[in-house]
Formats: C-alpha cells, structure tokens, sequence
C-alpha cells in the first residue's frame, strides 16, 4: 500500500481517535461529575495517594519504566502526574527514577538479547529508519535525541544498547538529556490549581489536537529535529580534538 493511499485511513482514524477522546470526556463530564471533583481537588487527590503509602510512589515509577520499554504512554502526561501529585521537586524525582530504571532495561536487554528482542518491542518501519540515522553516531549525538523534542527517545534507548557505545557513560547523558523535559512537564503539573476546571476542557481538547497534528506529520518533524541535531553533534565532533 503506497503513502498516498494510506492517507484517507489516517485521517479518519486520527479523526476518530479525537472524537472517541471528546466524547468520552462529555460522558464522565455527566455521568461521573466526582472524578472531576477529585482531579480538581489536589489535598483530595493527594490524601488518596498517601493512603496508598509507599506505592503511591512505586506506581508512578513503575509506570515511566513500562512506558519507556514498552507501552505507548507518553512520559509528558506521567511528569505531568507527578508534578500535580508530589510538586515540582518531587515530582521530577520520581519521573527521573522510572526513566532511569526504564532506560537502563532497555539498553541492557538490547545488549544481552540482541537485535531479535528490540525488533519484536519497536515498530520494524522506525526501527530500520532509525537505524540509518544512528549508525556511527557518537555520544553527543544520542545527548541530543534525549534532549530535543519530537523524536523517539526510546527507541534510542534501545539502539544505544545495540552500539559499542558504554551503557553507563550514555546513561549518564540520557539522564541530563531528559532531565529538563521532565523538570517542565513537572512544573506544570504542579501549577495546575492556578487553572478553573473549566479551563482544562479546551487545553485538553487542544493538547489532543496537538498530539493528533504530530501524529500526522510526525515524520516531517522529526526528519527537521534529526537535521538540527546532525548538525549540532557534527559542528561538536569538528570543534573536538
């Protein structure tokens, strides 16, 4: 099936993914008003959290881990969990664990298992796109990918552990490269009482055209970040010794 073809399918799918979205919302909205009551109610939401002790902590590690070895969950919405859940400082530092944990599994199972494991964990078109892009790349390269927007992070994770590359060095970079995203998503997390409920319904409903507008030109953008960090890491590799 060519490209063009293709096209009509992922309008209406992608169509269809934001209506199912809307009109979910609408139905807890009537039908379930005391989900909102809590999620707008941060001593509420934060008191349930601690009656759950050490594991409210614990899930929300465990979910950045799964996210990044396996599941489609954007790590955005997890800081974002984390900020609003535990504040800024907090928040950060348990979405670092979870990716930390998740990233090291990933670059560990790659290097012990094999390419075989990593092809039945990513898609195989990004795998062989991403496999062009990466190959002979050095360290300051895959600092980058961690810390731009727009490209897949974890799906580096797993490359990287397909490299000669030294696993702890890199993950010492990926750490700094993720920390910043994390600290923001975090922090807006955190000011999220500085919003009337009201106000989320148009940013979440604006947040998921986003999402959608990536996923439709999701190549574009990320064929403009790779351009961008090529050439930073190459202008650092000439500036090198």
């Amino acid at each position: 099936m060519t490209r063009d073809s293709e096209r009509p399918r992922r309008w209406i799918a992608g169509a269809a993914a934001i209506g199912a979205l809307f009109a979910a919302g609408i139905v807890l909205w009537l039908s379930w008003e005391g989900v909102f009551d809590l999620l707008g109610n941060r001593e509420g939401l934060q008191g349930w959290v601690e009656g759950l002790g050490p594991w409210g902590p614990v899930a929300t590690i465990a979910l950045n881990v799964i996210q990044v070895v396996a599941a489609p969950i954007p790590g955005q919405f997890v800081g974002v969990m984390n900020g609003y859940l535990y504040g800024v400082a907090a928040g950060t530092l348990y979405s670092m664990i979870g990716l930390v944990i998740g990233t090291s599994i990933a670059m560990v199972l790659a290097r012990r298992c094999g390419r075989p494991l990593v092809e039945t964990l990513v898609p195989q078109d990004e795998m062989a796109r991403w496999d062009g892009i990466t190959a002979d790349q050095g360290p300051w390269f895959f600092f980058l990918v961690f810390l731009f927007p727009f490209v897949p992070d974890d799906v580096t994770a797993f490359l990287i552990g397909l490299s000669p590359l030294s696993i702890p060095r890199m993950l010492v970079l990926v750490t700094m490269g993720r920390l910043p995203g994390v600290f923001v998503s975090c922090w807006v997390g955190a000011r999220a009482d500085d919003l009337p409920l009201w106000a989320w319904i148009p940013l979440v409903g604006g947040a998921a055209g986003l999402a959608w507008l990536f996923w439709r030109y999701q190549e574009a953008l990320e064929a403009l970040m790779v351009r961008l960090i090529q050439r930073l890491s190459d202008g650092e590799g000439e500036a090198g010794p």
